[in-house]
């Protein structure tokens, strides 16, 4: 397995900008209904939020990579261990 990250977990989650929840959860439904305004077809909403989620992930991980500065990974079962230990443990010791 390649060597994890040379800082913790904590000294990248302190470099990552926050966003209040309840902006983020305003937000996110005030995006939902103009869609479902816009486009009237909730298969179409639904299509439209998977892209948005889908592009969100990409940019989640671009983000993950670039912060955490982790080495190349070689197989997917060495790609979810460094999420395992470095992301998740980001995201549970800070929420």
């Amino acid at each position: 397995m390649a060597p994890l990250v040379p800082r913790s977990g904590d000294a990248v989650f302190a470099n990552v900008e926050r966003v209040n929840a309840e902006l983020f959860t305003l937000t996110y439904g005030a995006i939902v209904r103009q869609l479902l305004t816009d486009l009237e077809e909730v298969d179409e909403v639904n299509k439209q939020l998977d892209q948005m989620g889908y592009n969100i992930g990409i940019r989640l991980i671009d983000e993950f990579l670039a912060k955490s500065h982790v080495s190349r990974c070689v197989d997917f079962k060495e790609t979810a261990e460094v999420i395992a230990k470095v992301w998740l443990h980001i995201i549970s010791t800070h929420q």
